[in-house]
């Protein structure tokens, strides 16, 4: 009897553990997927939001009323950050268009000054934001080691074999 006993306790423990480990794979798997999830569509608004910055500049450069379409859709990308960005990204997104406004109280721009503007590397509309976003997005890979190893490059140290 004490056998049969142990014999069934025994099975009990092994599925409610198999049950369990199921469970936790699963709940690692859906997190996973969501920070994946999560930086991609980080990078997309990010990628729009350069974009559309890019256009504004340029409008910006030659033209000294800004076009009020294309600011409302930087406002509208930034109000997306707002839900899901860090203040940090925020801000330097509101600093993008700021920029961008006091381009079109300076003087219009010829083609070749603007062409002499850009080679000069004198535009830095855009680092702050990117250093903003990376660390953002390196912030959300670190929650879960391992598992999204394949968004970033990960120099892994060389085994030795034995």
């Amino acid at each position: 009897m004490d056998s049969a006993l142990a014999a069934l306790l025994g099975a009990t423990i092994g599925g409610i553990l198999s049950v369990v480990a199921s469970w936790i794979a699963q709940r690692v798997q859906s997190k996973s997927q969501w920070l994946v999830q999560e930086i991609k569509q980080r990078q997309q608004l990010y990628g729009e939001f350069v974009k559309a910055a890019a256009n504004c500049f340029a409008d910006a450069l030659q033209e000294n009323e800004p076009d009020a379409g294309r600011l409302a859709n930087l406002y509208g990308e930034i109000g997306q950050m707002r839900v899901y960005s860090t203040q940090r990204v925020v801000s330097e997104a509101y600093a993008i268009v700021r920029a961008i406004l006091e381009t079109h109280q300076d003087d219009n721009r010829s083609r070749e000054e603007i062409r002499d503007l850009l080679n000069s590397g004198s535009v830095d509309l855009f680092s702050k934001f990117g250093d903003a976003c990376r660390a953002e997005l390196a912030q959300l890979r670190s929650q879960e080691p391992g598992m999204l190893g394949h968004l970033v490059p990960v120099k892994r140290a060389e085994t030795t074999g034995s």
